[in-house]
């Protein structure tokens, strides 16, 4: 996965007969020091993980504030070389779209190309809209906005004339052509996250929920979205992979292990550095 240079092709055509591993951080508590992040992504590349991603919340069930996750992976792509990077996930209901694809391509360009963007609903369990009056305080209104704003931003990461702005260029080009991809965050067991990737015709599929993967979870999703197998990235967040082999051979490119809000720094580091199979 080491940089080819830019600009380079996007993830369409990776997929393969083994799925890559990646870390999912929580930056908060100890792992809101963009420092220590980096760090745990530094251990990570040198013990083989392919990729490293962080959360984008401003709190969760702890109601201990996030650390801004662009800064945070500004510092993992100046730590590392190799790994894939990107959020997970970025509810865009809560941001602009013009301000997400101006610092995804800035990361881009930093990263010599390995930037990802996961996009999702959001949600408002603790108050992360509601608390400050946003408008899209329920899931179909979320829903509504973000289906609005994915075309938009796809325009926009792509650094050319954007319609919805009377044809101006808001965002300069990314090291990735046609752009960077776009994974969609779906619940297991729910159909909406696969259509929207069909709908929108985006790169991938971010799954949660399961604590323990099988086949089934990754073919029920390409199902329903009406996805074949090795045409997206299929990407499943937490939980266990007793079975990598049969979760790619079902169409899974990525199992993703989380470090938890509670996680120490040092802890957070010798899980990086134990390698995907510690």
């Amino acid at each position: 996965m080491a940089p080819e240079g830019t600009p380079r092709e996007s993830t369409v055509g990776w997929y393969g007969p083994i799925v890559r591993w990646g870390l999912s951080v929580s930056v908060s508590e100890e792992l809101t020091d963009p420092r220590v992040v980096a760090d745990v992504a530094a251990a990570a590349e040198a013990a083989g993980w392919d990729g490293v991603f962080v959360w984008d919340h401003l709190w969760n069930r702890t109601l201990a504030p996030f650390a801004d996750p662009f800064v945070t992976l500004a510092a993992v792509a100046a730590a590392t070389e190799r790994v894939r990077m990107g959020t997970m996930v970025t509810p865009l209901p809560r941001r602009r779209p013009q301000l997400v694809a101006q610092a995804t391509n800035s990361l881009d360009l930093l990263s010599g190309g390995r930037m990802v963007l996961a996009l999702g609903l959001g949600v408002d369990s603790y108050g992360e809209f509601s608390r400050f009056d946003e408008a899209a305080d329920d899931d179909r209104a979320r829903a509504r906005v973000l289906d609005a704003a994915i075309p938009v931003l796809d325009q926009m990461l792509r650094g050319g004339p954007v319609d919805a702005v009377d044809g101006f260029t808001t965002t300069a080009a990314g090291a990735q052509r046609p752009r960077v991809p776009i994974w969609i965050a779906a619940r297991a067991g729910r159909s909406a996250g696969p259509r929207r990737v069909r709908r929108h015709s985006v790169e991938g599929l971010a799954l949660v929920d399961p604590e323990r993967w099988a086949p089934e979870h990754v073919t029920a999703a390409l199902d329903a979205g009406g996805l074949a197998a090795g045409t997206v990235d299929v990407v499943l967040v937490g939980g266990v992979h007793p079975d990598p082999d049969a979760l790619a051979a079902a169409g899974a490119t990525w199992c993703l292990r989380e470090i938890s809000p509670g996680f120490t720094a040092a802890e957070a580091v010798a899980l990086a550095a134990a390698g995907p199979g510690g």
